[in-house]
């Protein structure tokens, strides 16, 4: 039996036909839960939120409410929750349920209380404010706690970049060692003032105590329930969802980019770290894989794709290395970038070309495209011609393969979008709409449109890669955000996650209408998302700064 079909079968409960979840358990025999979610004055409440939250396996299961406020959820994996209601501005206090193995649960429970005060939509840490590195270098500087430590943090590591950037994550001490590590393994590079050891020191010890995200420090995480809507889901297509999320277990590895293997696994770089990740839905099994060295430290740049059959790519930053993967067999295969290619090889964005093989990435620290033949090992790399006439950082973000095979990218820093003719190797740039729109991530659809986000202005924009019209759409919520796209290519859907809200869109080209659905934590910070080709109902997300990753399935 399919895993779709698996879901439909689930979906009897009495006599009632119910939207139930099917999560393949970790245990042979999994559990079930099932309940009704009522307002305070006992009326069922049909499109409200419910959490399951399995602290143990660092899992968080989010449904919506049916008709009569009926909730299932089967093949859970067995152990102790917590069951919470959310909807209409308040919530239920979380009530203990244990889930057995093969036994059925019942969990009913009432919103009594408030839900916490509403987060504006925003940067994480930063309510209120969209935007990230582009626009904090125009504000103030934030106010920093008195402490040793204080003085390097302000002079030390400005040289390099502004303080929003350091107070908003929110690391415990042991990972603010390795991110100071990492810091200094990179200062030569850029030419500034390394810190002492003793320096090194107090400065971990300074950041570990004020910026850990906990209460009482100077970045505390917001409540997690502090961006769900405050308003019942009406649409009866946008409640027919599960999200699965998990706190990853090593702390705060900055997940920013998430690709699926064939097989319908997670896939993760860690941006704060040395390795790959999976996450196995199946299972609900989070394995760490560690790439072969370099000469220097591994430092693996930001993005990670599928390529063909069981491939996924991802580039060794520190080393100069290209890599691809074997899923099943875990083979690495390096392809080095010539010394012939100058500047930085760091980049935020990979995208493969299936019908040529190549794979292209944005060099973000050199303002160049890079492009790998794999058949030959060969490197090609395409100067952004407004730098060279403008020597203004253009910062390649977002790459996506057109229909006629060219390469389109997002030049963030200057608000144009590229393209790169694979032929010829012309590249042409052209405005992006808006004032300032700051583009982002992009994808291609079912006919090989472009796709890209502004992430200040919170428009989608349609590029017709025949024409070249663009055409912008406007989603739903307000300072949203778009940040990560992915097109489904059954389906003809285009998904993209609304950073600055907390939740997860889909576009349909067709009748240019939205769906959004909603993530179970504020400040998740979805950046790249993934749609699962082989199951393009699954979406696949990651959460950044938050250090969690998981998927959001459309239940048909």
């Amino acid at each position: 039996m399919s895993r779709l079909e698996r879901f439909k079968a689930g979906f009897l409960w009495g006599a009632m036909v119910l939207l139930c979840a099917r999560l393949t358990p970790a245990a042979d025999t999994p559990g079930a839960l099932q309940g009704t979610v009522k307002s305070s004055s006992g009326e069922p409440l049909a499109g409200a939120y419910v959490k399951l939250i399995n602290v143990e396996k660092r899992l968080t299961f989010l449904f919506v409410t049916q008709d009569k406020g009926r909730y299932s959820a089967s093949d859970l994996p067995p152990g102790k929750y917590t069951v919470q209601g959310i909807g209409d501005g308040f919530q239920s206090v979380p009530k203990p349920v244990n889930v057995a193995a093969g036994k059925p649960a019942t969990a009913d429970v009432s919103l009594t209380t408030a839900q916490p005060a509403q987060l504006p939509n925003g940067w994480p840490g930063y309510p209120g404010k969209v935007a990230g590195a582009e626009f904090w270098m125009k504000y103030p500087p934030p106010p920093l706690p008195d402490g040793p430590g204080k003085e390097i943090l302000q002079t030390k590591c400005t040289q390099c970049h502004e303080l929003w950037r350091v107070v908003l994550l929110k690391f415990n001490e042991p990972k603010w060692k390795v991110t100071v590590e990492r810091m200094r393994e990179h200062i030569h590079d850029a030419g500034v003032t390394d810190i002492t050891d003793v320096e090194e020191k107090a400065l971990v010890t300074y950041l570990g105590k004020n910026y850990t995200g906990l209460p009482g420090s100077a970045n505390a995480r917001p409540d997690p329930n502090s961006r769900l809507p405050r308003t019942l889901v009406q649409d009866p297509a946008a409640r027919k969802y599960v999200v699965v999320d998990l706190d990853i277990p090593t702390p705060d590895v900055k997940p920013h980019d998430i690709t699926v293997d064939s097989g319908g696994n997670g896939w993760i770089v860690e941006d704060i770290g040395c390795c790959l990740n999976k996450f196995d839905p199946k299972t609900f099994t989070y394995t760490h894989y560690v790439p072969p060295a370099g000469a220097k430290k591994t430092v693996l740049a930001t993005p990670i794709i599928q390529g063909s059959g069981d491939l996924l790519w991802f580039i060794d930053e520190s080393n100069r290395l290209w890599f691809s993967v074997n899923t099943k067999t875990m083979d690495y295969k390096a392809y080095p970038m010539p010394d012939t290619i100058k500047g930085a090889v760091g980049s935020n964005s990979m995208a493969y070309d299936p019908k040529s093989g190549n794979v292209w990435a944005g060099g973000i620290g050199s303002n160049q495209i890079f492009r790998l033949d794999p058949k030959t090992g060969y490197f090609d790399a395409f100067p952004i011609p407004s730098f060279a006439k403008d020597h203004k950082n253009t910062l390649p973000y977002g790459v996506a393969v057109s229909g006629d095979g060219a390469l389109w990218f997002a030049e963030r820093d200057v608000n144009r979008i590229g393209r790169v003719d694979p032929k010829t190797g012309k590249v042409d740039e052209y405005p992006a709409p808006g004032v300032t729109p700051i583009p982002r991530r992009m994808t291609s659809d079912k006919l090989g449109n472009i796709y890209i986000g502004m992430h200040e202005t919170g428009d989608i924009v349609k590029i017709d890669y025949e024409t070249g019209k663009m055409t912008s759409y406007t989603p739903p919520t307000k300072n949203e955000s778009p940040y990560g796209f992915s097109g489904d290519q059954k389906n003809g859907y285009v998904w993209f996650s609304e950073q600055a809200s907390d939740k997860i869109a889909r576009f349909d080209p067709k009748t240019e209408t939205f769906i959004e659905f909603a993530l179970p934590n504020a400040e998740t910070d979805v950046r790249r998302i993934e749609v699962d080709q082989n199951n393009p109902n699954r979406v696949w997300w990651t959460g950044d700064t938050a250090n969690h990753m998981g998927y959001l399935e459309v239940l048909n």
